[in-house]
């Protein structure tokens, strides 16, 4: 299974990146505790099948799926329409500790961590605050507990995207495909179980998500949710890439590469958001039309209330009248931009490559 699709065939590689590109104490850390979480993991989510088997009785309807490339206003977006209070969501603790049987067990140390202030992971000043406490990304599901992501190669193991030996097996993780269909079902599948599980604790309310590599796998996705209803927010190339490779830098593995291998992985990574950009595109050509919307990221800024409005109609909601008046109070405030991003040509790129690249995203939106 070295070299394999499978959960045990990432890992395999994982640490084979690691050793060739010799970080020595990660790859030990790695190896002792990635499968210790998954044998404690595993052994309580089979143990909810008997203590609480009733969540397997429930329905997952009409999930609410957001997607776009990162630094396209989705995480906001998120967290935004999350609230209105309206829709089950999951935290960062949900998506560590997915088993209901143990949460039950380590709701101390879940108390303890918040006591001692330790259960802030990652600061706003990064480019991206995660607190257990807050309300994330789906995609940290698979990526904690299948090692089935696009985060394996983009935050874990950088290094795994542009390596000679492994870049080729790297390209061709997670994306649907005729090799990853019974894992990506797989993947769906146990994101459902999770999403089950999440419902019961949210009173059944619909399902919000959010997670941006979906986009790869999304006929996977509808196989499982025929019903669901996506999403897709588009921001300028230029901005994401700029927005994007500046985040990077300011994080803890942007820190752990050196400027020679951060150029090396930006070029396979620019690769990456070109196909990214097409995926939406091609989602487009093979989704139902009342299944997704489209919303631009300058429609967030300069109409916030229309675009959320415009969501909840196509969701099928109506906004209760607190969530209206956030809403309206949020609509009135001034974008103010928190982070001064470097220019393109920081990072190796011009302008006019990025329109010719892109051409197909400036001609169907910024035309």
């Amino acid at each position: 299974m070295m070299g394999s699709n499978t959960t045990f065939g990432v890992f395999i590689v994982c640490l084979q990146v690691l050793f060739r590109h010799k970080r020595y104490i990660f790859l030990i850390l790695f190896f002792i505790l990635f499968p210790l979480h998954i044998i404690i993991n595993r052994l309580f989510l089979f143990l909810d099948h008997i203590l609480f088997s009733y969540f397997e009785r429930e329905e997952i309807k009409k999930p609410v799926l957001i997607m776009g490339f990162n630094r396209s206003g989705t995480t906001f977006f998120h967290h935004l329409l999350s609230k209105s209070k309206q829709f089950t969501t999951s935290t960062t603790w949900d998506f560590v500790v997915p088993s209901i049987s143990l949460k039950k067990c380590l709701r101390f140390f879940r108390h303890l961590l918040l006591i001692l202030n330790l259960d802030q992971l990652e600061k706003k000043e990064k480019g991206h605050k995660v607190g257990l406490d807050d309300i994330e990304e789906d995609e940290m599901l698979i990526f904690l507990h299948k090692l089935d992501s696009k985060w394996i190669s983009n935050n874990l193991v950088p290094w795994m995207k542009y390596d000679s030996k492994f870049k080729s097996f790297t390209r061709e993780l997670y994306i649907d495909s005729k090799n990853n269909e019974k894992r990506n079902i797989d993947s769906m599948r146990f994101v459902k179980q999770f999403w089950k599980r999440q419902t019961i604790q949210h009173n059944h309310k619909q399902l919000l998500s959010k997670s941006n590599p979906f986009v790869f796998r999304l006929k996977s996705i509808m196989k499982v949710f025929p019903d669901a209803k996506i999403i897709f927010i588009v921001r300028d190339p230029i901005e994401t890439i700029t927005s994007f490779f500046s985040m990077q830098e300011r994080i803890k593995y942007g820190n752990m590469m050196t400027k020679e291998e951060l150029d090396l992985y930006r070029i396979e990574a620019y690769q990456e958001i070109i196909d990214w950009y097409q995926e939406t595109e091609n989602a487009k050509q093979f989704l139902d039309k009342n299944n997704f919307l489209v919303l631009k990221y300058d429609d967030l800024k300069e109409d916030l209330y229309g675009s959320v409005d415009q969501s909840f109609k196509f969701i099928g909601q109506d906004m209760n009248k607190e969530f209206e008046s956030l809403l309206s109070e949020k609509s009135s405030m001034k974008h103010i931009k928190k982070h001064q991003n470097k220019t393109i040509n920081d990072f190796g790129f011009t302008e006019k490559q990025i329109k010719e690249d892109f051409a197909f995203v400036y001609q169907e939106y910024f035309s």
